[in-house]
């Protein structure tokens, strides 16, 4: 139904942008920087935001200059068929990467968070096959679906927020600190988890409608991520103290599991917690299966009726690769190790090259 008609409006990319932003990462931030930043992580978290804004417009702005073809097609023109095709073959290895960890870190916290008895590998493969159907439906269905999950979870999300900033006491936050360079440096890296899926920035365009102000909608998206992830951190802040704040291991999610609401509308707050990061781990990982698969066609030089089969082989190498780290630790140090120096290899270096090197036209808007 959706795989003929691959066109998306702003709004529904500003909504997948938010999506694949709330993944795994933002239930780790708060410690990970109270550790690098200790009382100023919030304004650290602000501060790496930020530089991720201006990286959305630099993104933007490469696709807005090539008119023609895929980050495929610019790479092998710019830096010769060879490099090109190595330069691309690692985004694919960075997309498998993060939707690999991405997967097996959720897959984790659902088993000893909710369903202890139930074995890990069964909640990926249920978790994939959620990803893999709305993949194989194409862009609009991605769209479509971000779309309505987005109201359905996020406003149970932000009453949950808010009832956390009325029940906080704010003393654990003063005196205001700043970072030192150290610890923007580290902020940076930490927040670039957060924004892994601004890398679908590389494909979307040509599926966008009014794609020349995809620009300003990507940089609000980004904005908006960055206000509530360091609300999320100021909060966590407030509530724990820096010390206790460095100790926790999934602090986003145990602050709001403090907040009760029993006898309103819910006994297991956690369930309504963990939906929201269950939606947004479904449309990332089925950007990671959709483009994956759509990388896998254009290197082969292949027809679009592949794709369907490149499906199969992105949806088996995530499950498989999934279980290469042995546990939730190592798979987080995996992440924390790896992940940043790949985000400012493909979302900074990478762009920068093809605005200064690249060939190709110029978009006429």
């Amino acid at each position: 139904m959706f795989a003929e008609n691959r066109k998306i409006s702003l709004r529904q990319l500003q909504i997948l942008l938010l999506l694949d932003s709330f993944g795994t990462a933002v239930l780790f931030l708060p410690a990970e920087l109270a550790q690098i930043s200790g009382r100023a992580c919030w304004v650290a978290a602000l501060i790496g935001g930020g530089i991720f804004v201006l990286v959305s417009l630099l993104l933007t702005k490469v696709c807005n200059r090539f008119s023609e073809g895929t980050v495929v097609d610019w790479c092998r023109s710019s830096f010769g068929y060879s490099f090109g095709t190595a330069i691309v073959f690692g985004l694919a290895v960075k997309l498998l990467f993060d939707g690999l960890l991405e997967l097996r870190i959720f897959s984790e916290i659902l088993c000893r968070a909710m369903l202890p008895n139930t074995p890990v590998w069964v909640i990926s493969l249920v978790i994939l096959g959620v990803a893999g159907a709305l993949a194989a439906q194409g862009t609009e269905c991605r769209g479509r679906a971000a779309e309505v999950l987005f109201f359905v979870v996020a406003i149970p999300l932000l009453v949950v927020l808010a009832a956390v900033v009325i029940s906080s006491e704010y003393g654990r936050v003063n005196p205001v600190e700043f970072p030192d360079f150290t610890g923007i440096k580290g902020s940076i890296f930490a927040m670039s988890i957060i924004f892994q899926g601004l890398t679908f920035l590389y494909f979307i365009f040509p599926d966008l409608r009014k794609s020349e102000q995809a620009s300003s909608a990507a940089a609000v998206s980004s904005i908006v991520t960055t206000v509530v992830v360091t609300l999320i951190v100021f909060l966590c802040l407030a509530v724990y103290g820096e010390g206790v704040l460095t100790e926790k291991l999934l602090p986003a999610l145990q602050m709001m599991e403090r907040v009760s609401f029993t006898g309103v509308f819910l006994t297991r707050q956690d369930v309504l917690l963990l939906w929201f990061w269950m939606a947004s781990v479904c449309i990332f990982l089925s950007g990671t299966v959709f483009y994956g698969s759509l990388l896998g066609v254009r290197l082969c030089r292949q027809k679009e009726t592949k794709r369907k089969k490149w499906l199969w082989v992105c949806l088996l190498l995530l499950f498989a690769a999934s279980f290469l780290p042995e546990d939730l630790s190592m798979a987080y140090r995996l992440r924390m190790q790896a992940a940043p120096w790949l985000h400012l290899l493909f979302l900074v270096v990478l762009p920068l090259v093809l605005l200064m090197f690249g060939r190709g036209g110029d978009r006429n808007v």
